[in-house]
């Protein structure tokens, strides 16, 4: 496991003792989120990536983006270099990006190449992350080729799933099964044929603040009527049902009484939906930092990239069925669905932000939550502190 620093150690009995303070534990009228070092300290942040990112199953990329033998893409996860690839047999794995000798990183930038060879000492790997050859290792023109005495030089290969069109990975190779993590939402979509959705663009946004406050407003839908007022009056307040959680996964959802051109109006819907899936939105996370949303129409990806405490950038990938990503007819449809998206993001933003300036505030400890609406908010709290905790053993 990673040990920690003696500062790490310390933020990390200092959050355990405000977040362990009783709040967690009490009815949600009682209690409260997280404490604001949670969102602003830099060496829990480093404490974060080390247990939440690592002992997580975590996004990492998107398949579409492999689309030949050999595409690779480097990608940052708890703090460590992770290169994807698609390996020769199809399918998509991830290892630890740097070479076994000096300790050079492999992959810079999204490439294709038929092997891994590193910039330092020509050093090469098979896509399967095998050692194929170390040029003069025995001296002048004294090759090693001999991948029978090579073990301890091949790449080391992190546990990575591929589900729907969405790469997860888990560094440290010890987080439950990724099916059990998902089951909570592969039970309601089943209805869903997901093999008709094709992805259409990702829009990308710089926030400045914790990417825990992205995904908690992601989740929450209270702000709604505040915040967003065409959403608000696609579907009051009234109609709206309370966010749940089971396990490692927190979702909501909502019947609407009529389709709108943003939510199911003009574009193909899912082939053989049934009919009470006509009118109806849900959205998910999966802890940490993975969302999405589906509507008959379409489905919208939510990734919160932590940048540092006050940092964060979000991706949105949207996804329409069949021809609807990609037909010139349904050209003006996607272009109001994009931008309906981008709109809604922004008025997020600034409300997002403005929480994070809040929590420099002593007048802030955690929050006073709604007993309807905020359960999961504590619940994520939870996830969290547990996450956290699990490190105890790993700095002494």
């Amino acid at each position: 496991m990673t040990r920690l620093s003696a500062a790490q150690r310390q933020v990390q009995a200092d959050f355990l003792q405000q977040a362990r303070d009783g709040r967690l534990e009490k009815p949600v009228a009682e209690g409260s989120g997280l404490p604001n070092l949670a969102y602003t300290c830099a060496d829990f942040y480093q404490l974060e990536q080390q247990t939440v990112f690592r002992n997580n199953w975590v996004f990492a990329g998107f398949q579409h983006q492999f689309v030949a033998t050999g595409d690779m893409q480097p990608v940052t996860i708890a703090g460590q270099p992770i290169v994807l690839v698609k390996a020769e047999d199809g399918v998509i794995r991830g290892f630890h990006n740097v070479c076994r000798h000096r300790g050079a990183r492999l992959v810079n930038e999204p490439r294709n190449c038929k092997k891994f060879i590193c910039p330092n000492h020509s050093w090469s790997y098979s896509l399967s992350g095998k050692l194929i050859a170390r040029p003069h290792f025995h001296g002048g023109g004294q090759h090693d080729v001999d991948q029978s005495d090579c073990r301890r030089a091949d790449l080391v290969e992190v546990s990575c799933v591929t589900w729907h069109d969405w790469i997860f990975v888990d560094i440290s190779g010890e987080a439950e099964s990724f099916s059990s993590c998902i089951e909570p939402i592969a039970e309601v979509i089943d209805a869903y044929d997901f093999s008709a959705l094709r992805f259409y663009e990702s829009l990308e946004f710089e926030i400045d603040a914790n990417w825990k406050l992205a995904i908690e407003n992601f989740i929450e839908p209270y702000h709604v009527f505040s915040c967003h007022p065409w959403l608000n009056s696609f579907v009051g307040m009234e109609e709206r049902q309370p966010p749940t959680f089971k396990d490692k996964v927190l979702s909501c959802g909502y019947q609407f009484q009529q389709t709108d051109p943003a939510r199911g109006g003009e574009l193909p819907w899912f082939p053989n939906l049934p009919g009470e899936k006509h009118n109806r939105g849900d959205w998910f996370v999966l802890f940490p930092n993975f969302g999405f949303e589906i509507f008959p129409d379409q489905v919208d990806v939510f990734i919160a990239w932590p940048q540092g405490p006050a940092k964060c950038c979000e991706t949105i990938a949207l996804y329409f069925v069949g021809d609807g990503a990609s037909a010139e007819k349904y050209s003006a449809a996607r272009n109001h669905v994009t931008q309906n998206w981008n709109d809604l993001n922004h008025e997020d933003i600034g409300i997002i932000e403005r929480m994070q300036q809040g929590r420099a505030s002593e007048g802030f400890d955690g929050g006073v939550l709604s007993p309807y609406w905020d359960p999961v908010l504590q619940h994520f709290a939870v996830l969290t502190t547990e996450a956290i905790d699990t490190s105890s053993v790993s700095g002494s």
